[in-house]
């Protein structure tokens, strides 16, 4: 049995602008290509070719008869621009064809004829959708320049040519210039058929090129009366081009099979048997079904003759009858429809995908709202992204669609990076209100996406060898990337898992931006879309008014090279690349960039210091280097690094210098440890003490020789001898929601907020609860010890007083502006840092007169720690995204320099 090959050729951009740009040819090849290979329909192999010169067509066309078989069923189609000479010869134009010299760079017909003569297929089908060119009415638009009379071109033995219209008339591509795509009516009518079935006018389950023809002729007519589709054969026998994949047995065998009458239901053994030599398998199962039905009739010649049908030869030829369907009659829904195209048309609606626009014009509102409120380099550049995407589907069209889609990746990693910042949104009026807008954006954003992906059509994938050469290239420099990413640069205290692979996703997602054009060709808009919504990315995971790493500058050059090379690159010629290799080049980034991740060892990261603490002269600032896990010594003089950084355990988050600034304690929270340094020998002393998982708080008890490590992982505090440098007893239960811990100077009561609205009181010796809890105010964050045994208490928009010398004590909560996160005091006054919006904010509170008598609201670089000097003078700030550490004077306050840390 031979095979099923089919070659599509469609041509709708030319290079010679006397030619017009085509709208249907690409739909046509490409709705065309998936009827043919569905192996329920007519299981053909098909080759597309799209926007190609006339050399790579030509080649393609003579390859294609060269290898055919005598058993093979060919079919060639071509949609696009027909052109004729002066001396009257056709010519197939293809993307290089100028209109004025078809005769050199044109397809010529007759060399197409030459290579279906030499063929060996015994049956050969061309279709070609090209005719006279020029408008026929408004709003309707032919597809070709000339007349072309395929009849005389194309026609001879052993083929059957199909062709749009005779050589005098036009074929359509339907009624709208914008709007969706269309179908020239010729194709549209030729899919439909085959995909429904409905060109099967004699209902035996197979498709057959005159029957096609017929059902196309009659439906083409019936839509446009002045195009008339024409059929040249000069073959033997019939040609089934498909199976009918909605068969099912014609109504007049059914009513027959269901008569009461034996003689009637005889009549119906003949078809029957027609219908068991079936070539659709379908409809030969279903005529046995209902032949060894009939083997149970009451009648015994039905039965017998039944029987006869299942078990002998081929019965002979007994004509089914022709159930031809008739053309389409007008109907008023048809002239209601067609009125409403033609006040349409008057009206100029805009055409456009309106649920996907409507999508988006409440994203880029909610976007723009939020940006207005609450200004920032994200949100700016998600209203703008958002406003381009509502701008590009009014100037684009259809292929504004495409552009929205190809936002729809980049929008649902952008809303991932948001999901980060909505978790301390706070539901108090305006402040949040921008958060909520970003996240109905981000939404909006996600349902446009989705609504234009499902509702996008994009053209058959055809890859250039030359632009996957440059996707590669670019894929190992986001590999690169990846692998510095993954080992250097600013780090959030978060779990090793999640650092490490935050910069492979970002590296993942440039890999992925520049393979997608090169080996898919999906499209400029969607290209386009896809590379935009990677700036939103970009911004998102690197903050420009932090200050760009070396490693966002080159990713955003890639994303802006390869997005300027997939809008305006040449088509050029390349080589098709077999789908499991086009899977494999996507994934290769991944897996790479995963066992580069593993295998490569680390490089030094750039210094963030997290923990801070100042010695009792004020001479100098201890700070912990979480990226490199080392402590540094800091001269507040000089601003300089003092000494060499001593190696601690990973991740130290947090320090605690004894009172009188012989020892520093620091908790390693990456390693579950606390390590111990002599600050006079500016050494590590011993070897560092285990704790509970992730220590983040510590406090020493100079006078009881302890110090207290809290570990909110495990909601237990774990107790250290200071002489010993051991553990003592098991860890001590800190209730529910351990925010800080304190211990007073005595050493006995340890006190513990539960970041709700109270502070526990420990007995230090007992290890049990001493009293009912101290209620103080909502979401206690930080326990700030003061002169004079008083213990204060930051809550988020309050702070209480404690006062650790008696018993009994009922802090009154003192008013403080929303946001305060943690404290530091040198006894005259308290110093808060908290957060409004997206800006840091430090305020100083005179604790003789409980007000707030100076602030400072400013972008610190999400500062993460204050420290005050014992004097009063100077307020050290660390940040994540900043570099070094910020010195503010307390008077005002304000930034007055920045301590740069060494790598």
């Amino acid at each position: 049995m031979g095979r099923r090959r089919a070659l599509l050729v469609a041509t709708y951009e030319y290079e010679d602008t006397a030619m017009r740009r085509l709208v249907a040819p690409a739909q046509d090849a490409e709705a065309l290509a998936r009827v043919l290979e569905d192996p329920d329909i007519a299981g053909f192999e098909v080759e597309v070719l799209v926007n190609e010169p006339e050399s790579r067509v030509g080649r393609a066309i003579a390859r294609f008869y060269a290898t055919s078989e005598r058993d093979d069923l060919t079919l060639f189609y071509f949609s696009g621009h027909g052109l004729k000479d002066e001396n009257g010869r056709l010519y197939l134009a293809m993307k290089d064809t100028e209109h004025d010299s078809p005769r050199f760079t044109g397809l010529p017909t007759q060399f197409v004829n030459e290579a279906v003569d030499e063929s060996a297929s015994r049956q050969k089908i061309l279709i070609l959708d090209c005719c006279y060119g020029g408008a026929y009415a408004v709003q309707q638009f032919a597809k070709a320049d000339t007349a072309v009379h395929t009849k005389e071109a194309l026609g001879g033995r052993g083929r059957t040519v199909l062709t749009a219209s005779d050589s005098l008339q036009y074929a359509f591509e339907g009624s709208t210039i914008h709007g969706e795509a269309p179908q020239s009516v010729f194709t549209r009518h030729l899919v439909e058929g085959l995909r429904t079935g409905a060109a099967d006018l004699d209902a035996d389950g197979d498709i057959t090129v005159d029957e096609l023809y017929s059902y196309v002729y009659e439906a083409v007519v019936a839509e446009q009366p002045n195009q008339r589709p024409q059929q040249v054969a000069q073959i033997e026998g019939r040609t089934v081009i498909a199976s009918n994949p909605g068969w099912q047995l014609p109504e007049y065998l059914a009513t027959t099979l269901e008569s009461p009458v034996p003689a009637i239901r005889q009549t119906a053994l003949n078809p029957l048997g027609q219908l068991l030599q079936a070539s659709n398998e379908h409809v030969r199962q279903t005529a046995r079904a209902k032949l060894e039905e009939l083997t149970d009739d009451d009648s015994r010649a039905i039965s017998a003759a039944a029987q006869a049908y299942l078990d002998g030869p081929t019965v002979g030829p007994v004509a089914i009858p022709r159930v031809r369907r008739p053309a389409p009659a007008p109907t008023f829904g048809g002239a209601a429809t067609a009125t409403v195209r033609r006040w349409r048309d008057r009206v100029r609606l805009p055409t456009i995908d309106w649920p996907v626009f409507l999508l988006t014009v409440a994203a880029a509102g909610f976007a723009v709202v939020s940006a207005v409120l609450q200004a920032s380099w994200y949100s700016i550049v998600v209203a703008a992204v958002l406003t381009v995407a509502l701008i590009a589907q009014l100037r684009l069209r259809e292929a504004g669609t495409s552009f929205v889609a190809g936002l729809s990746v980049p929008g649902l990693v952008s809303a991932l990076l948001l999901t980060s910042r909505l978790t301390n949104l706070i539901p108090s009026g305006l402040q949040s209100l921008p958060g909520y807008l970003d996240a109905a954006a981000h939404v909006a954003w996600l349902a446009a996406g989705v609504v234009a992906f499902v509702r996008w059509r994009p053209g058959r994938p055809r890859p250039q060898l030359r632009l996957v050469l440059l996707g590669v290239v670019a894929a190992i420099l986001v590999l690169v990337m990846v692998v510095d990413a993954s080992r250097s640069g600013p780090h959030l205290l978060q779990p090793d898992l999640v650092r490490r692979l935050t910069p492979v996703v970002l590296g993942i997602l440039g890999a992925e931006l520049a393979l997608a054009c090169p080996l898919f060709n999906l499209g400029r808009p969607f290209f386009a879309g896809w590379v935009l919504g990677g700036f939103v990315v970009w911004i998102g995971l690197f903050n420009p008014a932090g200050g760009p790493t070396a490693r966002s500058v080159i990713l955003f050059a890639v994303w802006f090279l390869l997005g300027l090379v997939g809008v305006i690159r040449p088509a050029g010629t390349g080589l098709p690349t077999r789908r499991w290799l086009m899977a494999a080049t996507v994934v290769a980034p991944a897996v790479l960039g995963g066992v580069a991740v593993a295998v490569v060892p680390p490089a030094p990261r750039s210094p963030i210091a997290i923990g801070l603490a100042v010695s009792p002269d004020s001479q100098f600032l201890y700070a912990a280097d979480i990226g490199n896990a080392r402590i540094l010594r800091l001269s507040t003089t000089t601003r300089k690094q003092v000494g060499d950084a001593l190696r601690v355990g990973t991740q130290p988050s947090r320090l605690a210098l004894s009172p009188d600034g012989k020892m520093l304690y620091v908790a390693n929270s990456g390693s579950d440890t606390i390590s111990v340094i002599d600050v006079a020998a500016w050494k590590v002393v011993g070897q560092p003490i285990a704790v509970a998982p992730e220590p983040t708080e510590l406090t020493v008890s100079v006078a009881a020789h302890r110090v207290y490590a809290l570990s909110k992982k495990s909601q237990t505090i774990t107790e250290v001898n200071t002489e010993t440098m051991q553990t003592v007893g098991g860890p001590l239960a800190s209730g529910p929601n351990p925010a800080d811990i304190a211990v007073d100077e005595k050493g006995e009561r340890l006190y513990v907020a539960d970041s709700v609205n109270s502070v526990a009181v420990i007995d230090t010796k007992t290890r049990q609860p001493t009293r009912t809890p101290i209620k103080v105010n909502s979401q206690p964050h930080d326990l700030t010890p003061g002169r004079d045994g008083m213990l204060y208490v930051i809550g988020q928009s309050t702070y209480a007083v404690i006062n650790t010398n008696v018993e009994s004590t009922r802090p009154v909560p003192q008013e403080l502006p929303d946001g305060a996160r943690i404290g530091a005091s040198d006894g005259k006054r308290l110093y808060i840092l908290g957060t409004e919006g997206t800006d840091d904010v430090v305020q100083i509170v005179d604790l003789g007169k409980h007000q707030v008598v100076g602030s400072l609201t400013d972008d610190l670089g999400a500062a993460v720690e204050l420290a005050v000097s014992p004097d009063g003078q100077r307020m050290y700030v660390s940040n994540f995204y900043q570099d070094g550490i910020l010195v503010l004077d307390t008077v005002g306050p304000k930034v007055i320099g920045k301590i740069e840390l060494q790598t």
